[in-house]
């Protein structure tokens, strides 16, 4: 698991039940990582989806080096 730089400035000010259920599900796309919405036809590896009722997160599957990064979380706050 990596969370790009990008991502990490947008977790700034998170809840601290938001960012549970964003841990929460994080953990569940570990183990599950094609268990969430594609962003792109084409595009498989490039995904979404919810942590709880809190946001949105974005990320790529990398299979080949068994990696999920995730480069964009979305919250209302």
């Amino acid at each position: 698991m990596e969370i790009h730089v990008a991502a990490l400035s947008q977790m700034k000010g998170l809840p601290v039940e938001a960012l549970d259920a964003l841990i929460s599900r994080t953990t569940d796309l570990v183990e599950e990582p094609w268990d969430a919405r594609a962003l792109y036809k084409d595009e498989p590896e490039f995904r979404m989806t919810t942590f709880g009722d809190f946001g949105v997160m974005y990320f790529r599957v990398n299979e080949a080096d068994e990696l999920v990064t995730i480069f964009n979380v979305t919250w209302p706050g």
